[in-house]
């Protein structure tokens, strides 16, 4: 069973940026092959951006996250590794 992990906001122009900065980070996994998930925060439906908490994929963030969120909210992705932790 997979389950979320290293989560980061990673502020970009495009998914593909966002995705690029986040593999730059050099996050080791336990999984051998994690799947990376990535959001737009605008894109997520129902996120209220001034809320304290938020689910967004398989993940709420709370209110540090979502401080960071504000920061740039259009710019703001969401990303995590979805990792079977239990078989590596």
């Amino acid at each position: 069973m997979r389950h979320p992990t290293n989560t980061r906001v990673i502020f970009a122009a495009s998914t593909e940026e966002a995705r690029e900065k986040y593999l730059r980070l050099g996050i080791e996994t336990k999984d051998k092959s994690p799947v990376l998930e990535c959001f737009k925060i605008t894109g997520v439906e129902d996120f209220d951006v001034s809320a304290e908490f938020n689910f967004v994929g398989e993940i709420s963030v709370g209110p540090s996250v979502m401080e960071t969120i504000r920061q740039d909210p259009e710019k703001a992705y969401v990303l995590y590794y979805m990792e079977d932790i239990t078989n590596n």
